[in-house]
């Protein structure tokens, strides 16, 4: 299964987005693979970085639509 989350939108994010997907890609391990679509560097600076489980893929996306 591959669940595709927009990292850029909802409160306080990418933080809680990243953190929520994080608790996902663990609860579900390997049988699912998250995708966090949005803008990497910010992504990236909310990952731990230590250790990124494999099922976490980044899909860069430069475009947002704004309220």
């Amino acid at each position: 299964m591959t669940i595709a989350v927009d990292a850029m939108g909802g409160d306080n994010a990418p933080s809680e987005i990243v953190k929520g997907a994080l608790k996902a890609a663990k609860a579900r391990g390997m049988r699912a693979t998250v995708l966090l679509v949005g803008d990497q560097k910010a992504i990236e600076k909310q990952l731990p970085r230590r250790f990124v489980p494999r099922n976490i893929e980044i899909v860069h996306c430069s475009d947002a639509i704004r309220m």
